[in-house]
């Protein structure tokens, strides 16, 4: 399956706007000290997706985007690693 600029960039956007999502939920979690399982998993679930996918983008990616999606998973799994522990 090829992907053209324009997906590879709205996977990237993807990536990044769960992140925030997810680090946003996660600091809400902390500050009242409940978990609201919902929204965390859905969002965990959200960054387990994303990060399956990545290789297939990376793989057909130009020098630039491959760049970018690296950067781009690099933060992902650091903040996958931050929900998981829930620090």
């Amino acid at each position: 399956m090829n992907h053209n600029s324009g997906q590879i960039e709205n996977y990237i956007n993807k990536v990044k706007n769960t992140i925030e999502n997810a680090q946003k939920e996660l600091a809400e979690v902390k500050m009242i000290r409940e978990n609201d399982p919902t929204e965390f998993s859905y969002l965990l679930h959200e960054l387990q997706e994303l990060q399956q996918e990545m290789p297939m983008y990376i793989q057909q990616a130009s020098p630039v985007e491959k760049e970018k999606l690296l950067e781009a998973k690099e933060y992902l799994q650091y903040t996958q690693e931050v929900m998981e522990k829930g620090i």
